[in-house]
């Protein structure tokens, strides 16, 4: 039986206000999020966040972009939505975009969307929503938010597995998450686009954005670039042995194995060494390991120690069974069953319970000795 059968829907959370405030960015999902809302009897609000419209280059059609504003409110229109642009450009910048940087200076591999919706977007959207009467906050995201009987929050997994972000989602505040309305959560992106065709929405056919919001359809090394004074490096073995040089840190990631530049592979990186403006590589079982450890975490429903789990080290791997080692106020550690390849710093490492979302934190370098100086390798 499907742990969702004992819970009741978010829906319910708020039945004396049915004002809801929806954060449209222009594309098809929050498009069809408002109309599935006026579906149930809501009142929407819609609010685009315009985050980086001061940025010098800015992409016609691409996310965040004036067009974008402007396809919101087409579809605002239409459904007769009112809607409203807000400006969060200087919040957005120091919230997101300045860490984003600074940790990619530290040799660490962010993951920008996971800390805007952590520690941004939805603080931002809930203080909106208090500021116009709105009962919630809704958006196109695919996941799955019910309420038990005790008033408690639970994230799960989106019934569209290709589209789930359920990952992203993980480090939202537990008290947030309990105002918050997903309404793709139970259907596929093909039914989503043909609910919008059957309306008419100028966004039906509208293509995904894919690149980071702030790159403003650059990639991000090309945004980086712009912003970090970086310089060549050595290429080490795990013994310090150089076999080459790097063109600048922003550049790799671990597990990262095309691009490397060097013979005799294939070769992957192993770790960044800020300290010493040095990449690490090895060969694939060099980067296996079954301890993964986190800082920072969030909860939605604490895991417990000892308890069977499955870890998700990216958005796109595959979440793996793993038993929690460690746990306490600073963060926690699993060890895997089978070796994972490819955990990177900076990354978010993310548990769950089946398809219910447990919460996570940010992975951390292992513990490991540093390789000696570097040394030319004939």
């Amino acid at each position: 039986m499907s742990p969702l059968n004992d819970l009741h829907p978010i829906n319910d959370l708020h039945p004396m206000n049915n004002r809801i405030l929806l954060l449209m960015s222009g594309g098809v999902d929050s498009s069809v999020a408002a109309v599935l809302l006026q579906r149930r009897g809501f009142e929407v609000l819609g609010i685009t966040m315009n985050q980086i419209d001061s940025l010098p280059v800015h992409p016609a059609d691409g996310c965040c972009s004036r067009q974008a504003i402007r396809d919101a409110r087409a579809v605002a229109d239409k459904l007769g939505v009112p809607h409203c642009a807000v400006n969060t450009m200087k919040e957005f910048d120091r919230k997101v975009i300045q860490p984003f940087i600074k940790s990619y200076k530290a040799g660490l591999t962010p993951n920008p969307c996971v800390h805007c919706n952590s520690y941004v977007r939805f603080e931002e959207a809930f203080e909106l929503a208090r500021e116009r009467g709105c009962g919630g906050v809704a958006t196109g995201h695919y996941a799955r938010l019910v309420i038990d009987a005790g008033g408690a929050p639970h994230l799960f997994r989106a019934v569209y597995r290709e589209k789930d972000q359920s990952y992203f989602l993980h480090g939202v505040r537990r008290d947030l998450l309990a105002g918050i309305h997903f309404p793709l959560g139970e259907i596929t992106k093909d039914e989503v686009r043909s609910i919008a065709r059957e309306i008419g929405l100028a966004t039906a056919e509208k293509p995904d954005s894919q690149e980071i919001c702030f790159t403003a359809g650059r990639t991000y090394n090309e945004f980086l670039a712009d912003r970090l004074d970086e310089k060549e490096g050595p290429i080490l073995d795990r013994q310090g042995n150089r076999l080459g040089a790097h063109r600048g840190l922003s550049h790799y990631t671990v597990g990262q194995r095309k691009g490397i530049g060097l013979t005799n592979g294939p070769f992957y990186v192993c770790r960044i060494d800020p300290r010493r403006n040095a990449v690490i590589v090895g060969r694939k079982e060099d980067l296996a390991v079954r301890e993964v450890r986190a800082s920072g975490a969030r909860w939605i429903t604490p895991p417990r120690f000892g308890e069977r789990v499955l870890g998700q080290i990216r958005s796109r791997h595959t979440p793996a069974p793993a038993a929690v080692t460690s746990l306490d106020k600073f963060g926690f550690a699993v060890q895997f069953d089978e070796p994972q390849y490819g955990a990177a710093p900076g990354q978010a490492l993310v548990l769950s319970r089946g398809d219910e979302i447990l919460g996570g934190g940010m992975i951390v370098p292992p513990k490991a000795k540093e390789p000696p100086a570097g040394r030319e390798a004939f």
